[in-house]
């Protein structure tokens, strides 16, 4: 009987091996991988991922004792997300190709690489993770060190360094032309009522459509939505100049000026968008985007008509009690159409032959297949193929087709 091939499999999902040290991914082997690490450890001797591959190195060599093994480190990308989760799906892939082993020990440095559990599990059977942490008190130690090293890293720097920096300059600007600081708390608050209800998205997917219609009644719907929005622009920059004209300050000016861009025309704008999108999906049986669409056009309509008694109340037309009141109902109507949403998609699931299609992730990383659904639980039952059966919220369906995508 051949003996058992374990894998020792350590990632650098940031790529610190290749932009601190010029080191190409994957790296296989013990000697290859002292070597890396070593590389690492002489660029920054505080990067904890030199510590993961040491100790990938000593696990190999205790298991190397008794069975057949191997130890390689993968490398991501400085980028995160989808760009480091594809490269590491990638070299996993044909790395299991090169060796075909049968388990797998995962070395990580932190928190952060616990995302890739699912991606890992589901091509090769997972016996145990290490977590690397530098001695001392354990869990401060371990707090400390993943917020240390985190923001040092690039994304990090720019969430935490970067935006608060940019609003700060933009506060000295505001106050310096004289515009106080109103109008950068507007525009932040305004971004983040955008990127917290999920509206960022719905623009982005509906800007592209715009620019791509793949029929021509949809283009024939979204060739009005050009047309409200230079209109809405002309009336806002009318009704900014009337009030300024009026002695108004310029932040009441503006207020006057945003107020018929929020309300209605924006709803108008919303409301014809997800028709385009209707047009769009609906024919194609894309149920499960045009649910997530429907939603994102119902909190467009919430941001807005924040947005719109937000500025009414600085012109003086609203109490401010009444603004308050509007966010609390917002919020409220907001969680109600996120549950019917999700029930939504069970029902979707449910009634749909799901059983035998592969499911993916958006990245295009492949799980399984759905041998399942469990309705009461609200999830799918994908299969591996090494036979770990993994349940999946149906919430997280992106869309179905010949695979069924999951969002990450």
């Amino acid at each position: 009987m051949a003996k058992e091939m374990v894998l020792i499999l350590c990632v650098d999902r940031d790529d610190d091996l290749g932009t601190k040290a010029g080191v190409t991914g994957p790296i296989i082997g013990r000697q290859a991988n002292i070597q890396a690490a070593t590389a690492l450890l002489s660029k920054d001797p505080e990067d904890t991922d030199s510590n993961a591959m040491f100790m990938a190195v000593k696990t190999y060599d205790e298991i190397s004792k008794t069975k057949k093994a191997e130890v390689v480190t993968i490398t991501g990308d400085k980028r995160l997300g989808y760009y480091a989760d594809k490269k590491i799906v990638t070299q996993l892939e044909s790395i299991l190709q090169q060796f075909h082993a049968t388990s797998c020990i995962f070395v990580t440095d932190g928190a952060d690489d616990e995302d890739l559990l699912p991606l890992i599990s589901s091509r090769i059977k997972l016996d145990s993770k290490k977590t690397v942490v530098m001695k001392q008190a354990k869990e401060l130690e371990k707090t400390y060190v993943t917020l240390l090293s985190k923001l040092k890293e690039p994304y990090y720097a720019r969430l935490f360094f970067g935006i608060p920096a940019l609003i700060l300059l933009s506060f000295l600007i505001s106050d310096t032309l004289g515009y106080g600081w109103r109008p950068i708390v507007g525009i932040v608050g305004l971004y983040l009522l955008l990127k917290g209800f999920g509206v960022e998205e719905f623009i982005i997917s509906t800007v592209r459509n715009l620019l791509m219609p793949s029929t021509r009644i949809a283009l024939v719907v979204y060739v009005p939505i050009i047309a409200l929005a230079l209109i809405s622009i002309s009336i806002g920059i009318n009704e900014y100049s009337k009030a300024a004209m009026n002695g108004y300050s310029v932040i009441e000016s503006l207020a006057y000026g945003l107020r018929p861009i929020f309300w209605p025309f924006a709803v108008f704008i919303i409301v014809l968008m997800i028709i385009g999108r209707a047009i769009e999906l609906y024919p194609k049986g894309s149920y499960f985007e045009l649910v997530d669409s429907v939603l994102y056009s119902i909190n467009g309509i919430i941001v807005s008509f924040v947005a719109y008694i937000a500025l009414s109340w600085i012109v003086g037309e609203s109490w401010f009690y009444e603004f308050v009141i509007t966010i609390i109902s917002s919020i409220i109507i907001s969680l109600i159409a996120i549950e019917i949403t999700k029930n939504t998609k069970i029902n979707l699931a449910s009634n749909m032959k799901l059983e035998g299609k592969e499911i993916i992730t958006e990245i295009g990383a492949y799980i399984g297949k759905i041998i399942g659904i469990d309705k009461k639980a609200g999830t799918a039952i994908a299969q591996t193929p090494i036979g770990t059966r993994i349940p999946i919220k149906l919430e997280r369906i992106s869309s179905v087709g010949e695979r069924v995508i999951v969002k990450q």
